[in-house]
């Protein structure tokens, strides 16, 4: 029987609310363990999700043991606190007697000592008074615009972006900002960013003018994708300056540039600008971002890690490609995997061109695939493209009509498990989970593409992400999205292609990122590391080699380019993915060891 995403997530929230578990001994461990469901959200990232007071509160109970919760309803003496837990796993606490009370859930209730409350109320005098001072810029920017009359295209522009992003789900004290297919969506759906056209922003409420200039400021960071990294997070005007100063910060030390005390004094607009003009030159260079992502929060972080260009290229030939070597090509070099896979995928296309046969092809990119889930010790992975590589050609920059008329079938994803798994679960559940990935990751395909040109080629029903661009490592998927329940989707790793450091992927004359990737999930775990971020990497270099020899080979054909007719409904049902795990599993019997 499947897993569903509500019984798994129903019975995860019983757990951590177990009164067995809240009641009894010390309130910090209670409290804990609701804010980080009991450890599954980071502890930083679920403390940047609470209220100013809320944080106050979290903090004050830090190393006293003799506090206690009490049950909901019991009697408790008049500094009461009420702690709610909504359906998204989020901790609210609450002070009735202040006229605040709760919408959610309560849990439990705690009684502080009249001399706490009054620390707790002194702390927030004093941050709040910080970030009121820092809100005034934001609300001169807002004015600055109004004036010059540049705000309604700015609101419009604020109002497309969330849409191009998986979730937006940002909180601004009590009030939730949120964007999201599988959960509430406040900003479009509900009409709070529609409602403000028309009016001044004198008439906005204080939260919908921080909203709306700072998601100005952070898309010139680096596109929609800068929205996430405040998901499951309080958006506040310290809290803007604070994320924009430390990347700033970050971005210099990695270039070897000194940071300098302009980058604490600086306005946030020129903040934001200069964090945008160093993102590329970060990605040029021997640091490399990427991103941790939280399934419960869907909160994006993003990290450098210090890795230079010349090691992130596969090493070795994987033994999933050497076994295709005698087949495929005749006697290669096997000691650089990159010019394999090139002069590889060369031959194939010439036998593609002349005899038709184009599964040369596709016993490479299995290869791949294949490689980069044995090396990770991932249960499966997978990598996803266009059928027909020529469906992405025409004009530089143009929205043609080529793109505007493909549809999801005219994409791929080879998804396949690793020997282990294949060993260990029956074929058809096998072939259901690896069907299921392979249809989601065709329509993520889809929606990537329009995301490679400007907003005003696009047509606006056309519905689109922004493509991925950095490598990130996530966790917790299955607890969250439907998909990733049925598919046993719990840790992650994605590598999108063509990397930044990389020039885009060319298509006689169209440069597209998040044209194909790596993918490897594990259904249990341990997580993955950084280590295996790297592996994916590689992998996702040597299909970048695939795909530009493709593309390299259509220049000199007068644009011909093989249509990629495998990994379809029929593919997985016929179990036609058991045949490159066969073969890994063959060459291992042969010499005696694991591959």
């Amino acid at each position: 029987m499947r897993r569903t995403k509500t019984d798994q997530w129903s019975q995860e929230l019983r757990d951590v609310r177990d009164p067995a578990e809240l009641f009894g001994g010390s309130a910090q461990t209670a409290v804990l363990r609701l804010l980080t469901m009991a450890g599954k959200v980071p502890f930083r990232s679920a403390f940047d999700g609470l209220t100013l007071r809320e944080q106050a509160f979290v903090r004050h109970l830090l190393g006293r043991q003799q506090l206690r919760l009490t049950p909901p309803g019991v009697d408790a003496p008049a500094a009461r606190f009420v702690l709610a837990h909504s359906m998204l796993g989020k901790l609210t606490v609450h002070e009735p007697a202040r006229g605040d009370l709760p919408t959610e859930e309560v849990v439990a209730e705690i009684a502080l000592p009249g001399w706490m409350t009054e620390m707790l109320d002194e702390e927030c005098l004093t941050a709040e008074a910080e970030e009121e001072h820092q809100r005034y810029e934001l609300d001169q920017l807002l004015h600055t615009w109004h004036t010059d009359g540049s705000l309604s295209e700015r609101l419009e522009e604020v109002i497309d972006w969330v849409e191009r992003v998986e979730t937006v789900l940002v909180y601004v004290q009590r009030r939730v900002f949120s964007r999201s297919d599988s959960g509430s969506s406040t900003l479009i759906r509900d009409g709070v960013l529609p409602a403000l056209r028309d009016r001044a922003p004198a008439d906005w409420s204080p939260e919908e003018r921080l909203f709306v200039a700072a998601i100005q400021l952070l898309f010139r960071t680096g596109r929609a994708v800068r929205f996430e990294e405040f998901n499951g997070r309080q958006l506040s005007a310290v809290g803007l300056r604070r994320v924009l100063t430390t990347r700033c910060a970050a971005y210099l030390r990695a270039l070897g540039e000194p940071v300098t005390g302009q980058v604490s004094t600086a306005a946030l607009a020129e903040l934001a600008a200069f964090a945008g003009d160093l993102v590329e030159l970060v990605d040029g260079g021997d640091h490399m971002r990427y991103r941790r992502v939280n399934g419960l929060t869907y909160a994006k972080d993003e990290y450098l890690l210090p890795w230079a260009q010349d090691q992130r290229s596969q090493a070795e030939l994987p033994r999933t490609l050497r076994t295709l070597t005698d087949t495929l090509t005749g006697p290669v070099d096997d000691g650089d995997p990159s010019t394999w896979v090139r002069h590889a995928t060369a031959a194939a296309l010439r036998t593609a061109h002349h005899g038709g046969d184009e599964h040369g092809l596709t016993r490479i990119l299995e290869g791949i695939v294949l490689g980069a889930v044995v090396d990770a010790h991932a249960d499966y992975g997978m990598s996803s493209g266009i059928r027909d590589l020529s469906r992405l050609s025409g004009p530089a920059g143009q929205y043609g009509e080529e793109v505007a008329g493909l549809k999801k079938p005219d994409f791929f994803c080879c998804v396949l498990p690793s020997p282990e798994m294949a060993a260990e679960l029956p074929g058809d559940a096998v072939t259901d989970i690896l069907w299921q990935v392979a249809q989601r990751m065709m329509y993520n395909r889809w929606h990537f593409v329009p995301g490679n040109f400007d907003r005003i080629e696009v047509p606006r029903q056309r519905h689109y992400f922004f493509p991925p661009l950095v490598p990130d490592i996530g966790e917790w998927g299955d607890l969250r999205h439907g998909g990733h329940s049925t598919a046993r989707v719990r840790y992650t790793l994605r590598a999108p292609g063509a990397a930044m450091w990389k020039q885009p992927l060319t298509v006689a004359g169209r440069q597209y990122r998040g044209a194909f990737d790596i993918r490897l999930v594990r259904m249990d775990g341990p997580p993955f590391t950084l280590d295996d971020l790297r592996i994916a990497c590689r992998y996702s270099a040597l299909v970048d080699v695939f795909w530009r020899e493709i593309a390299r080979y259509a220049d000199a054909h007068d644009g011909w380019t093989p249509t990629i007719s495998s990994f379809g409904a029929d593919w997985y049902t016929k179990h036609t993915w058991h045949e490159p795990v066969g073969r890994l599993v063959a060459s291992t019997q042969t010499v005696g060891g694991r591959a």
